[in-house]
């Protein structure tokens, strides 16, 4: 693309966005060789030494076997860690034994990395991806992103779920988000522009949408000398030679703001001050599910406590005019202590002429506080702090379009629960066309 002109102007972003909140396959947009769109993802930051590189690198690559396993649409281009091409599947050059190529990698001193997709090029939204990186451990979070098919997911809820968790208990990450993203498969290479410039459009659109960046996230510190400016002696005792500092741009300074599912390892509910039972009781409501997963006994955690995979209803784009989403603010006031404000979210630098809007430094940290009580994302005239915003009538034989209680005055019922995306019924009463109304106070009880 032209970085003279806008990728998207105001009419095709609309386009855009109404696309995808009306088709489960969702829409994409851009050039043959690079489409992009909005897709569901899971990704996992893993925190390890340099003696756990090969076990980290056989951990996700049995995670990438369980999800190649569980894919219905095979991947068409696969990458080779050794000459970090991406090749078509099935060619004979891809090695045969991913663990003696991550052996091999190690004795390289090189980083580890698998990538699959079942688009025919790297730069488009894939609907099935795999993207890995196993670095030493010294400053990064080796990672892990998984991109899932959202249409396969509506079928297959539970089967995903449990399959999560059995990543987090086999990975053991220190961090792990889920939700919609612009998909670029974690690759981040070419397209990145595109990417940040419609993460950026589309962050004034959808409360939902995230910003997962692995290869930009993943520091957890860095090593500073005596010799360096940044050197703090009064940090540490017996002032030593060098000593690790936390970047506040990076996820090694704090958890992500959750847009559905997030990680509550034992390391940050540590930080946060806060026991299992009391994580449980602030977010308690019966559309939040916590699953304890069991965690080994470490440098992050040497009791051996549980992490908590928090679950924040169902995955939803949360469009703006429906109002800001209530579990999204529970879960961000919960966080809020520990949460990284100052995440870099730009893949390529920013020039001053540029003519598509992109993340800064001061519209990064007022979309990371997008759910504190005091914001006004995306601007004051949209938003909507008393909750959902979407009272309108909603005809039969069109797609609910959030997740919960909603009431009609042709129903017998008191009230019916919907699940995003299911078809509102007609119910062929005297009142002739069914409505549905979104309840002021969600449960079963009586119509308003």
């Amino acid at each position: 693309m032209s970085t003279a002109e806008p990728f998207l102007y105001p009419e095709e972003l609309d386009e855009f966005i109404r696309e995808t909140l009306a088709d489960d396959n969702l829409y994409v947009f851009g050039e043959e060789d690079a489409m992009l769109g909005l897709c569901p993802f899971v990704s996992f930051y893993i925190y390890h030494g340099p003696d756990a590189y090969l076990d980290v690198a056989d951990r996700m690559i049995s995670v990438h076997e369980a999800f190649e396993a569980l894919i219905d649409e095979p991947f068409q281009l696969i990458w080779k860690s050794k000459t970090q091409v991406w090749l078509k599947a099935g060619d004979k050059r891809l090695p045969t034994d991913l663990r003696a190529e991550a052996r091999k990698r190690l004795d390289e001193g090189r980083v580890f990395m698998l990538g699959a997709t079942d688009q025919h090029t790297e730069t488009t939204s894939a609907r099935w991806a795999v993207s890995a990186t196993v670095d030493s451990g010294i400053m990064r979070y080796s990672h892990l992103k998984l991109t899932f098919r959202l249409k396969w997911y509506r079928n297959n809820r539970e089967r995903w779920h449990a399959f999560v968790r059995h990543c987090l208990h086999t990975l053991q990450p220190e961090h792990c988000y889920s939700g919609f993203e612009v998909g670029n498969g974690g690759f981040n290479i070419l397209g990145a522009y595109e990417a940040d410039t419609l993460e950026r459009q589309c962050a004034d659109h959808l409360y939902g949408m995230d910003v997962d960046h692995p290869s930009k996230m993943d520091f957890h510190s860095f090593r500073v000398h005596k010799d360096d400016a940044l050197f703090v002696p009064e940090l540490v005792k017996d002032t030593p030679s060098a000593v690790d500092r936390v970047d506040p741009s990076d996820l090694g300074a704090g958890l992500r703001t959750p847009t559905w599912c997030f990680l509550l390892a034992p390391f940050w509910r540590r930080k946060l001050g806060l026991s299992e039972a009391q994580v449980r009781a602030a977010l308690d409501d019966p559309r939040i599910d916590i699953s304890a997963i069991e965690y080994a006994t470490g440098p992050h955690n040497p009791d051996g406590e549980p992490a908590l995979w928090i679950r924040l209803g169902e995955l939803d784009l949360h469009p703006v005019e429906r109002g800001v989403p209530e579990l999204l603010v529970k879960a961000s006031a919960l966080i809020r202590p520990i949460r990284c404000d100052g995440l870099n979210l730009v893949t390529f630098a920013t020039w001053d002429d540029d003519p598509n809007p992109r993340f800064d430094f001061d519209s990064a940290r007022r979309w990371m506080a997008r759910f504190d009580p005091d914001s006004d994302w995306p601007d004051a005239a949209r938003r909507n702090p008393g909750g959902p915003a979407h009272r309108n009538n909603v005809p039969a034989g069109q797609p609910c379009p959030q997740a919960g209680w909603w009431f009609s005055p042709a129903d017998t019922l008191p009230r019916r629960n919907f699940q995003y995306g299911e078809i509102m019924p007609e119910l062929g009463s005297r009142y002739g066309h069914t409505f549905w109304q979104w309840a002021h106070d969600q449960g079963p009880g009586t119509a308003q």
